[in-house]
């Protein structure tokens, strides 16, 4: 049985805590895709980033907005625990 404070459970709980994040909806494939599109569209205006999010069917920016808001919370969490989690690991390993 592997202790929670081990190295190893902690190594564990790490990498649930990595397919979470993983698995979670803002760093989904149309998710991410659509933050790269804006990055790239952003000079050119919010109509021009709206219509290649549209021509490339991904999230609209109002769809991206709500997905942040209702997301960010936990994936907020989740990162925090991981940090946590790597600073553990890293002053149990010493």
């Amino acid at each position: 049985m592997v202790n929670r404070t081990s190295p190893d459970g902690l190594r564990q709980k790490l990498l649930a805590v990595d397919a979470a994040i993983a698995a979670h909806p803002l760093a989904s494939e149309p998710v991410t895709r659509a933050h790269a599109v804006i990055d790239e569209f952003r000079p050119a205006g919010k109509e021009a980033v709206a219509q290649e999010l549209a021509d490339r069917g991904l999230p609209g920016l109002v769809t991206l907005g709500t997905i942040t808001v209702r997301e960010s919370l936990s994936w907020g969490r989740l990162h925090r625990d991981r940090k946590k989690l790597v600073k553990r690991i890293d002053r149990l390993s010493r």
